[in-house]
């Protein structure tokens, strides 16, 4: 099985993931229709499955117009009013069959308070919206910060070898703040350096070894990001207090 990403909008991606001989192919946070309509034209597949992880309109905003081409195709989301259209509410611990994938549902809220996301173990992918990105982690909209913190301390007891497919391309961007909080890490410069002198376009997705040491909002028990936040003004030491002023700090951050 392979998984491409359909770019939509300024920078985010439709997850669309297909199967060798199958008519078929299944996506993840459609936002827009047209570029999951032009994939599907290109290699001439029909889309099966949607796999929704919470409700902002750059995630689910496609749907409607999805399913009027494809009015058998089966909607998969947590339970929220907000997202219409969902055929099959999935719940934690139930794991869902995708074709030929075995998705666990993880429950992470913290960016918005339904927020899910999708993790196959045998393969090891994660389609975890905006709660994970490369470099990074999401913003706190109608979540909380501690439920943002716990949610990322899920993904980090996940396998090493783990691949984030992540929403959105903010790579670069987090990566600038991440060498702000910790200028002496070589492995963020050599991230940059990589993605920069290869002109990569797409750096997603990215493997859970390499965000555990790049990734600040994944090192809140890190000496030189426990430093940062001290002399920032975290209260104390603590994970959660470094990851609160971290967060903060990247909310302001240009």
């Amino acid at each position: 099985m392979t998984v491409y990403p359909v770019p939509a909008f300024v920078d985010n991606y439709i997850w669309a993931i297909t199967t060798p001989q199958s008519p078929y192919f299944d996506c993840v946070d459609p936002g827009d229709a047209e570029p999951v309509l032009q994939f599907a034209k290109a290699r001439q597949l029909s889309l099966r499955h949607i796999l929704l992880t919470h409700h902002h309109n750059d995630h689910i905003g496609g749907v409607a117009t999805l399913l009027q081409s494809y009015p058998a195709c089966e909607v998969y989301g947590p339970a929220d009013p907000r997202i219409p259209f969902i055929t099959k509410t999935v719940r934690p611990n139930e794991p869902i069959h995708v074709g030929e994938c075995k998705f666990e549902i993880i429950f992470n809220p913290g960016h918005t308070a339904t927020h899910i996301s999708y993790y196959e173990a045998v393969r090891g992918w994660l389609f975890c919206g905006d709660t994970l990105f490369s470099g990074g982690c999401g913003r706190v909209f109608d979540g909380t910060i501690e439920e943002l913190f716990e949610s990322l301390q899920l993904f980090k007891a996940l396998p090493l070898t783990t691949k984030v497919f992540a929403a959105h391309e903010y790579t670069l961007q987090n990566l600038k703040f991440a060498q702000i909080v910790e200028p002496d890490n070589k492995k963020i410069s050599e991230r940059i350096q990589n993605i920069k002198r290869q002109n990569i376009i797409c750096t997603l997705p990215s493997l859970l070894k390499d965000e555990l040491l790049i990734n600040p909002f994944l090192r809140t028990d890190c000496k030189e990001v426990i430093h940062y936040a001290l002399a920032h003004g975290a209260t104390s030491n603590a994970p959660f207090e470094v990851f609160k002023l971290l967060r903060d700090n990247k909310n302001r951050f240009k």
